[in-house]
């Protein structure tokens, strides 16, 4: 498969990364055009692959990937547009389908994605939302990036948006959590890097209990409270000053922001 990835920031890498590491592509197949030429051959550099300087490379290769902020989508799709690429596929928040087909010629496949930055380490999470016209091999070939990434799942382009404040921004939530267990752990007398790493190994087990148990996070947080023991001591304390709803809230936050960016284009 051969792709255009246009940006390779932090979202735009992290797919690269994850799509080279787990071979899903090869470096001989994959082109990157960034904001200048300089920093197009910078990435390319970084990353081992070819790089473009106009985009003409657009309707010839097999996928197109947008990986830029919302704000510089248009200029993007202005620039690819009269190559008439097959197939894009743009990770850009809040730009909804329907601006992506307007932009592009008639017949050019569409799908729109939240991945976020855990697919460069194989445990991301992403919703797929195809276009109107996108065919079910490009579907499928979406499906096969991301669940080499992690998990995907194929929803409407609503449900992404919400899996957006969730799942998409929630990795910057989660290392905040993790950075404040630490300071926790350094309070209490624990040396900062074994803080940390307890803090995130913590995290990521607890997950993998839920992922791969099946059951529910609260059943499996019974298990650990017992009845007028610490943990529980732990959690009240946590609740009494908001931690459930600061959580809920802050994802209430994300999609609200994210409609707000949605309705200004």
């Amino acid at each position: 498969m051969k792709v255009l990835l246009i940006g390779a920031g932090a979202m735009g890498g992290a797919i690269l990364r994850g799509c080279l590491d787990h071979q899903v592509w090869k470096k001989e197949d994959v082109l990157i055009k960034g904001r200048t030429a300089e920093s197009s051959r910078g990435d390319a550099a970084a990353y081992g692959v070819s790089w473009s300087e106009d985009g003409h490379e657009a309707g010839e290769v097999d996928m197109v990937i947008v990986a830029v902020k919302p704000g510089v989508v248009p200029q993007v799709l202005k620039e690819i547009a009269p190559y008439h690429p097959r197939r894009v596929l743009s990770i850009a928040a809040a730009v909804a389908i329907s601006s992506l087909e307007e932009a592009l010629p008639e017949g050019t496949e569409v799908i729109r994605v939240m991945p976020n930055t855990p697919a460069s380490v194989g445990e991301g999470m992403t919703a797929i939302a195809p276009g109107t016209r996108a065919s079910s091999e490009f579907i499928h070939d979406a499906q096969i990036i991301f669940d080499a990434l992690g998990k995907e799942v194929v929803v409407n382009e609503r449900q992404l948006d919400e899996l957006g404040a969730l799942s998409g921004a929630g990795p910057g939530y989660a290392f905040v959590i993790i950075d404040a267990l630490a300071d926790a752990g350094v309070l209490i007398g624990l040396p900062r890097k074994m803080a940390i790493e307890a803090a995130a190994q913590t995290l990521y087990g607890a997950a993998r209990m839920v992922l791969e148990t099946g059951r529910h996070p609260a059943q499996l947080r019974d298990e650990v409270t017992s009845p007028g023991g610490t943990t529980i001591a732990g959690i009240y304390a946590m609740e009494k000053r908001g931690l459930r709803a600061a959580l809920i809230d802050g994802v209430k936050a994300c999609l609200d922001k994210s409609d707000e960016m949605s309705r200004k284009k």
